[in-house]
């Protein structure tokens, strides 16, 4: 597994996104602490990953539709 830290996250992300989709994890370091991990889709999904309703979103009701809710959210509020 390769390290890479937060400079270089910000400088080089094309580079490092390509080693991701080539399957390549990636750990990315702030101040010599690991602080994230930079994985392929497919793996991530394997390790139960839900990427839509995670943390504090994951018992809202809303999340059940998201494109409902952002339609919902995106419309304005008051009709002309």
């Amino acid at each position: 597994m390769k390290t890479a830290t937060a400079k270089d996250l910000r400088q080089k992300t094309a580079a490092l996104l390509d080693e991701v989709r080539r399957g390549q994890e990636i750990v990315i370091t702030y101040r010599g602490h690991s602080i994230a991990i930079l994985a392929p889709m497919a793996k991530a999904e394997r390790k139960g990953l839900n990427p839509i309703g995670f943390g504090m979103w994951q018992d809202r009701k809303e999340m059940r539709n998201v494109e409902r809710w952002l339609k919902n959210l995106r419309s304005p509020r008051y009709k002309r």
